[in-house]
Parts: C-alpha cells; sequence; structure tokens
C-alpha cells in the first residue's frame, strides 16, 4: 500500500480519545493502517456497527479483501450520514486501527474520499444537545388533545430522552449477583451485539431513539427505538398470571392514579442490568421485579418516568430513579440491526 504526502499530512490528524476507549478491546490502537485506493465493494449501513468491505491494491498486483467497522448507523445518522454517504464502486483511503483477532479488519478513524473530502468516525453516544432540533413546538404540542375520548391521558408519542445522563441506578449485588455479572464485558457479552434487547429500564434511554406509545383500550404499546423491544400494558388484568413464561420484556399490568399510568412488572428471564465496567456487569435474575410511572406535564411537551426495582436474589435493596423524555417530530423507526462484527468481535475460545 502507498501513502501519498497529503493523504498522510491529513490522517495526522487526532482522533477522539472516546472513540479509542470504545474500540480499544477488539482493535489495536497502538498501530494505525492506511488502506490507499481501496474500492469499496458494499457499505452495510446498520446498527449495532456499520461496515465498509474495500478491496485493497496489494504489492502482488492484487488486491484483498478488507472488513472495517464505524459506530452505529443510528449515532452517524445523528451526524448527517445516510445510506448513500458511501457509494459501491468509489475510491477511498481508509485511516484506523487492525482489528486483534481476525486478519484484513480495521476499525475507522476517518476515509478520504476522491474528491478530497474527509469523513470522521464519531463513536460518542448521542448527546441532548443532538436531539433538541427536532422537538415539537408549545404550539404543535398545545395542539394534541391533552386527552382521549377514553378519558385518558394522552402519551402517545413519539418520545425521545433529552435529559443530560443516561444512566441507570449503582446497584449493591448481592454475593449471589455478582458473581452471575463476574468476569463479563461489554465487547464480547453485551446482548445488543447479537441484536438482543437488554433489559425495559436501560433501553428506553440508551441511545436516545424514538420511542412510541400507542394507546388503545385496554392495552398500552410501548415500542422502543433501540433494539426494536415491544411491550404490551394490560390495563384491564388485576394481577399477573401464576403461570408466566419468563421473557426480557416481563408481564406488564397497568392501572390510572388519576392521570399518572402506574405499570407493574415481572416475569423476567435473568439479563443484564447495566454495564458497570471492564470487570463485569450488573446483572438481574427472574426475581427483577419493576415498577413505573408515567407522567405527562401540563404543556404536553415532556413524558416523565419514575421507576422503582428491587430483585432479592440479586440485589440489596430496591432502587429508584427518573429520566424524561420530549415530544418529538422525529418518528419511531427499526432499529435495524444486523450482526456483522465476525471473529473480530468473539471471545476466544479457552486453550
Amino acid at each position: 500500500m502507498k501513502y501519498s504526502a497529503l493523504l498522510v499530512l491529513f490522517f495526522a490528524l487526532p482522533v477522539p480519545l472516546y472513540a479509542h476507549h470504545a474500540v480499544a478491546p477488539n482493535f489495536d490502537l497502538s498501530k494505525e493502517i492506511v488502506l490507499s485506493e481501496a474500492v469499496l465493494t458494499s457499505f452495510k449501513f446498520v446498527n449495532p456497527h456499520v461496515y465498509l468491505y474495500v478491496d485493497v491494491p496489494n504489492e502482488q498486483n492484487t488486491t484483498d479483501e478488507w472488513r472495517c467497522e464505524m459506530a452505529a448507523a443510528s449515532r452517524l445518522k445523528r451526524r448527517g450520514w445516510t445510506a448513500e454517504t458511501l457509494i459501491p464502486g468509489q475510491v477511498v483511503s481508509i485511516k484506523g486501527s487492525p482489528g486483534l483477532r481476525e486478519n484484513n479488519v480495521c476499525h475507522v478513524d476517518a476515509i478520504k474520499q476522491a474528491d478530497g473530502s474527509i469523513l470522521s468516525e464519531f463513536a460518542g453516544r448521542p448527546s441532548a444537545d443532538e436531539v433538541v432540533g427536532g422537538l415539537v413546538s408549545v404550539e404543535d404540542a398545545q395542539s394534541r388533545p391533552a386527552y382521549l375520548p377514553n378519558g385518558q391521558r394522552n402519551l402517545s408519542g413519539p418520545w425521545v430522552t433529552t435529559q443530560q445522563s443516561l444512566d441507570v441506578p449503582v446497584i449493591e449485588p448481592t454475593i449471589e449477583g455478582k458473581q452471575a455479572g463476574l468476569g463479563l464485558v461489554r465487547h464480547f457479552d453485551s446482548p445488543a451485539l447479537s441484536c438482543q434487547p437488554t433489559n425495559i429500564v436501560y433501553d428506553w434511554i440508551f441511545e436516545r431513539e424514538s420511542n412510541e406509545i400507542y394507546q388503545e383500550g385496554d392495552e398500552i404499546t410501548l415500542k422502543y427505538g433501540y433494539l426494536d423491544q415491544q411491550r404490551t400494558i394490560f390495563l384491564n388484568v388485576l394481577e399477573h398470571p401464576l403461570d408466566l413464561s419468563p421473557s426480557v420484556t416481563g408481564h406488564s399490568i397497568g392501572q390510572w392514579e388519576g392521570d399518572e399510568l402506574v405499570v407493574d412488572t415481572v416475569g423476567f428471564l435473568p439479563g443484564v442490568l447495566s454495564y458497570v465496567g471492564e470487570s463485569g456487569f450488573s446483572m438481574h435474575s427472574e426475581q427483577w421485579h419493576v415498577t413505573e410511572r408515567f407522567s405527562v406535564s401540563d404543556d404536553g411537551r415532556t413524558l416523565t418516568r419514575t421507576y422503582t426495582f428491587d430483585d432479592p436474589r440479586y440485589m440489596l435493596g430496591s432502587y429508584t430513579q427518573q429520566d424524561t423524555a420530549s415530544l418529538t417530530t422525529e418518528p419511531y423507526v427499526p432499529y435495524g440491526c444486523e450482526d456483522l462484527g465476525g471473529e473480530n468481535n468473539v471471545r476466544p475460545a479457552l486453550d
């Protein structure tokens, strides 16, 4: 591969630290590679990672096939990317870092197009500032009915998280709870890597995707923009069935206390609560119990969710937190998840 003076000069620009931190476990950030005059054969604009497939000229006057990873399509979309930003057949040069467990794999830091323009990879989670441009105006919010014909407070959306923090409570685990998450790491064990939801608390806010609420009769449906999770809240059921089939979303029953929707959920499969760090995850067991209270502000623009959860098997005590979302003009869209990470993102087998 050849380096042009202009290419080397431009690609000497520093890469944000947040990008380095996020990809470090799967790519060798101590090494920098440049794939020059690469021909794009495919551009997969999907979640949880976007992938470029390129043919790269080699010294034998043939080409090598490479797969290069970027951030999630949902994140890049907020920074102006689309599925047509890169077109198969165009020639590009890619600066990045090589994969740790697979040959001819890289993580993208920047892409130089034939016209000299540069596309940067922004890996950080979307900020609140990136979603406020699509919020519903005061006037439009006031034109919505505050109540539905059946008397229910109007919770229908789409809603997008606009609070600064996207964290969930840090729990104190029981001994068994700590053991359940020991050794799990995000770059291998996150359910999202295999396009699976995490849980009903975490996924509601995580990526600032638009969540949709539908109200119809005795049922309320919550469609999560992150990982396509969907829940049904049954308003005409007073108690959870004894023969529940456990699931990621559990079984939700609800009732109205004035204008506030109170939701009680049990019947979960054991799973991840949150990603604590490199040493392990916070986990919940099948005994996880979640209560949520949903309310809408007087102006109709803000949805507040206050939740409390406990899990006598995996957690000490109970935990309460609140998050807020704003009415948005950006509709719910399917997350479009497709796992294309290959062997580079898979935990190595023990010898």
